[in-house]
């Protein structure tokens, strides 16, 4: 799960953004690079949004990610 806080700039004023998404992770390189991530470890991701139909029917959108950096461990 990836969980996003940033402050933005909306039609001149500051607004806090926040959101959490489930993140796919394929390739060995991304896979390995995920034992080094904690809760707290800021990370750049890059890669697509899609839409995943779960079994009862409700869609949520999830992350594939196709490249992972670490920015900081967290500790």
């Amino acid at each position: 799960m990836l969980e996003h806080r940033s402050v933005q700039e909306e039609a001149g004023f500051h607004r806090q953004a926040w959101c959490q998404m489930p993140v796919i992770v394929s390739g060995h390189e991304n896979q390995a690079i995920t034992h080094s991530i904690t809760v707290g470890s800021r990370i750049t991701v890059q890669g697509f949004i899609s839409c995943h139909k779960a079994k009862n029917g409700l869609s949520k959108m999830v992350l594939h990610a196709e490249q992972i950096e670490l920015i900081d461990s967290g500790d």
